[in-house]
């Protein structure tokens, strides 16, 4: 798999971005010529680091580009807080099971019920 580097996914941005709205207002907000950041989508210039920091931060509301890695990552790096103590873990207690009586003697097996057999009336077609 290819790595995709912080640098190309904006001007991928950028070029989808130019082709669709209108760029000039992007790059009024970002503080470059509208020229530049067309020949930037295309691959014909590269930017600045800082440019491109505020490039992601527009495009990309919560991003962040960080240059010494290439790469683009979320705005805010947060540690972790603990929400309250941590409760010991749960061990439960060793029990004895008792096996016998208490648990009576278990399914048995069924015994079929002999049928009375009919017996025919005398006379008749059918029995009684």
């Amino acid at each position: 798999m290819t790595e995709v580097t912080g640098t190309e996914l904006l001007r991928q941005i950028a070029a989808a971005r130019v082709k669709k709205v209108d760029y000039a207002r992007l790059a009024k907000s970002v503080g470059i010529a509208p020229d530049d950041l067309l020949d930037f989508s295309q691959a014909r210039k590269n930017l600045p680091a800082d440019t491109l920091c505020r490039l992601a931060t527009e495009m990309m509301q919560g991003t962040r580009y960080y240059p010494e890695q290439d790469l683009l990552g979320p705005l805010e790096q947060i540690e972790p807080k603990p929400l309250g103590i941590k409760p010991e873990p749960f061990v439960p207690a060793p029990r004895t099971w008792a096996v016998g009586g208490a648990q009576g003697p278990g399914p048995q097996p069924v015994v079929p019920e002999k049928h009375a057999v009919k017996q025919s009336r005398p006379g008749w077609l059918a029995g009684w």
